[in-house]
């Protein structure tokens, strides 16, 4: 069911937070008949330091990204929805990534992310992606609604 409306995107580093997002953008893609994008950043500024293994790691982060982004594409399958995987390798932070495909794109209904990532105490309300990204958007006045998908478990959330 291809469509002519501006596409959702939703960013994931595979963890349980972006899974919820992932399914409330994939519902949220069927239920307005739009393409489902799936993006993931491999962020290499966390490990350029690290010269001598940044090969493994760079291949220990494109394995996972593969894994995070079947997942999402699994989730999308079961929703019926068409998506594409987009995956970014960047020498910057996932959220300034994430701007950088916004602005390039410049076709996008909104931005599906999880309120918190793999890295974040529970204690937190965003994660440092999710917070960069609103950040980030708003510096570059980049008009992209961004949708903040809780990471409760035990809620279903209604579109």
């Amino acid at each position: 069911m291809a469509s002519k409306l501006k596409p959702i995107i939703v960013a994931t580093d595979g963890s349980a937070a972006a899974g919820h997002a992932v399914r409330y953008a994939a519902a949220l893609a069927k239920r307005r008949g739009t393409e489902l994008v799936i993006l993931h950043i491999i962020s290499l500024k966390k490990v350029s330091h690290w010269g001598f293994i940044d090969s493994h790691f760079k291949k220990e982060l494109r394995v996972a990204a593969d894994k995070a982004l079947d997942a999402a594409e699994a989730v999308a399958k079961e929703f019926d929805v068409p998506c594409r995987r987009m995956l970014h390798e960047a020498e910057q932070y996932p959220h300034r990534a994430i701007a950088d495909v916004l602005e390039e794109l410049k076709d996008v209904w909104v931005l599906v992310v999880g309120d918190k990532g793999q890295d974040l105490e529970a204690r937190q309300a965003l994660g440092s992606t999710t917070n960069g990204i609103l950040h980030e958007l708003s510096r570059r006045k980049i008009a992209v609604p961004v949708l903040v998908v809780p990471s409760v478990a035990d809620v279903e959330l209604t579109i």
